[in-house]
């Protein structure tokens, strides 16, 4: 009977220790990112290089031992990928359009400053930082976490993600937030259907580019 608790404790890590381990590597992120804000683009990129993509790439390669393919790295369902992708982009574009459009809700976006710098910063903004962050972060939130805790969470993992990514963002106005989280579900539904994140990556930096496009015109209006 003294051994009775142990053993089952050592059952229970033993065959939970890679959510285990994927959960502890996923909040030990989140907080590190909550401990060290950046605000410069040259320390947001490098920042989120090293804490969403080779931080838990390092876990899958070196602990886990597993393919990235795991984790969303394929084509996946190419079919229901690319269908998945459009209607979401163009649903949130659209939406992206009616909040560009009123005064009330366009005052809660945060415009970052490269966006009215020239139309040679703004390529440089939006294809080497936009592009590789968005990929970052799909890779941790929709790879890392929910394909790695899918076959404990099902589709739970989808809101579990969309949650840790909008924790980053509850000092924001309320529009960000529900922004954010809209889409970290969208994305979410994206990945677990095609099994891959790369459709959602793609729609997500299509909707944040579009967003930006937006922004940008409104700025050289002098309407922002």
């Amino acid at each position: 009977m003294t051994n009775e608790h142990p053993k089952k404790y050592s059952a229970f890590i033993q065959k939970h220790n890679r959510e285990m381990l994927i959960g502890f590597g996923a909040l030990l992120v989140i907080a590190i990112r909550f401990v060290f804000p950046a605000k410069l683009d040259g320390e947001i990129f490098w920042i989120n290089l090293a804490l969403f993509f080779l931080f838990p790439w390092l876990i899958i390669r070196l602990l886990l031992k597993e393919d990235l393919k795991s984790f969303g790295l394929s084509w996946g369902n190419r079919k229901i990928g690319f269908t998945l992708s459009v209607v979401v982009t163009l649903l949130f574009v659209g939406a992206n359009y009616l909040i560009i459009s009123k005064p009330a809700l366009r005052n809660q976006l945060q415009v970052s400053p490269d966006l009215a710098k020239g139309f040679w910063t703004f390529f440089w903004f939006i294809f080497f930082v936009s592009l590789p962050l968005h990929f970052f972060w799909e890779f941790f939130f929709r790879g890392f976490i929910q394909l790695g805790l899918e076959k404990k969470l099902a589709y739970s993992g989808i809101f579990l993600q969309a949650l840790l990514q909008t924790s980053g963002y509850l000092k924001s106005p309320w529009l960000i937030i529900f922004l954010i989280f809209s889409s970290a579900l969208a994305a979410g539904f994206v990945a677990r259907q095609s099994r891959s994140i790369i459709y959602s990556f793609v729609s997500m930096w299509l909707i944040s580019t579009s967003l930006d496009i937006m922004i940008a015109r409104f700025i050289h209006q002098g309407i922002i």
